[in-house]
């Protein structure tokens, strides 16, 4: 089993991705599986008539980033196209696409059974699903792979991410694209394979009950307007008169809701608040529901800079007790997170690199993390890490 990774910045979408291909190929041949991320700016189509003719019998998922991307050669800001791909002999992989005007939760349900079949391994349970959905029902769609595959199946995945955040995002397979669905891919790779999800944020102890919700929008936390006990949090006046973006602000201080607990210790999934709404409510990039407490969560700069290579060294402790050498990984780590301490991203790409133990990587900046926590629930959160490792036996 061999795994490599290639990158160019070339702006044009023709000479970027002939360029990432030529370099992919003094690395690895034939291979099953090519990921490909980048930046809004490229032709997807292109990108994908490019990928089929050099790989035609590789099963191929793409999905855009927000402002650069992260493999093993480093942090690259701005535009660019990562390339990752896996030749391994006796395993196998399937992608596929479902985009209709179906419920997320169908959509996910025949994506992954298409996925299945294209594999061709039907009937068997995956070792493995990397999901890459356009962001905003990112919970349903975990349950509508669940309600498939059982909840034993890890899924890890970010949601497809564009520079700005104005619905630029993109998705695409060998079979088709699009900039509204589900995409994923089923893993039956003949390697041990580990995985770790995490926050890296801390609970403050002060918590609110969410007493009214519409859709992604918390109207009410304690019977109060949201935004007004979220600012009383913070020690701020609130100003419910306008409309107003808080994404910056909010990422050393989202929401966090408790998962499970190890050693009675409470592990958190965040829901990372988007914008003030004109009736005081807070928009968020996650579901959470009425009844649910909500405790505000602290992070540091400190923190995101460190704690990619700490969730990789997680996931390369199997079971607590075998530590391998991985042969290469994938890790998603959150656009949030990337644009706090995107002037220390270099250090970034270093904790990560010393992590993998130099093994080729790919990392994309996506607008949603999904992961499966020590625990083994299947989670949709925000400004989290997840990564997944693969060994050789």
């Amino acid at each position: 089993m061999d795994i490599a990774t290639s990158f160019s910045a070339f702006h044009l979408s023709e000479h970027a991705i002939s360029d990432a291909i030529s370099k992919l190929n003094l690395k690895v041949a034939n291979p099953k599986l090519v990921l490909v991320y980048f930046s809004e700016n490229y032709d997807e189509s292109l990108l994908q008539t490019s990928l089929q003719e050099a790989y035609p019998h590789a099963q191929i998922l793409g999905c855009s980033s927000c402002q650069g991307i992260m493999t093993d050669e480093g942090y690259n800001r701005g535009k660019g196209i990562a390339l990752w791909a896996m030749n391994d002999y006796t395993g196998a992989f399937g992608t596929a696409i479902v985009s209709t005007n179906q419920a997320p939760f169908d959509m996910a349900r025949q994506a992954v059974l298409r996925a299945i079949e294209n594999s061709g391994r039907p009937g068997e349970l995956p070792a493995l699903i990397l999901l890459h959905a356009t962001p905003g029902n990112e919970e349903e769609i975990i349950k509508g792979i669940e309600h498939e595959l059982g909840t034993s199946v890890p899924i890890i995945g970010g949601s497809a991410a564009d520079d700005f955040a104005q619905g630029n995002w993109k998705l695409f397979t060998h079979e088709q694209s699009t900039q509204q669905g589900v995409a994923l891919c089923v893993f039956y790779p003949s390697c041990q394979v580990s995985y770790s999800f995490h926050s890296g944020y801390a609970t403050t102890g002060m918590s609110a009950i969410v007493t009214r919700v519409e859709g992604r929008e918390i109207i009410e936390l304690d019977n109060q307007p949201a935004i007004k006990k979220y600012q009383s949090w913070l020690g701020k006046n609130s100003n419910n008169d306008n409309t107003e973006s808080i994404i910056s602000e909010s990422s050393l201080s989202p929401l966090g809701r408790v998962v499970g607990n190890v050693h009675d210790l409470p592990y958190f999934k965040l829901a990372h608040p988007r914008k003030v709404t004109k009736r005081g409510g807070i928009e968020l990039f996650a579901t959470v529901e009425e009844g649910e407490r909500l405790y505000l969560m602290e992070g540091t700069e400190e923190r995101l800079v460190t704690r990619a290579g700490r969730v990789i060294d997680s996931a390369n402790d199997i079971n607590n007790s075998q530590k391998l050498d991985p042969i290469g990984g994938i890790t998603i780590y959150c656009a949030g997170c990337m644009l706090k301490v995107q002037h220390r991203m270099n250090q970034v790409a270093h904790y990560v690199n010393r992590a993998m133990h130099s093994a080729p990587f790919v990392c994309p900046f996506t607008y949603g993390e999904q992961g499966q926590f020590i625990g083994g629930e299947n989670a949709h959160g925000n400004l989290m890490i997840s990564a997944v490792l693969f060994h050789r036996d």
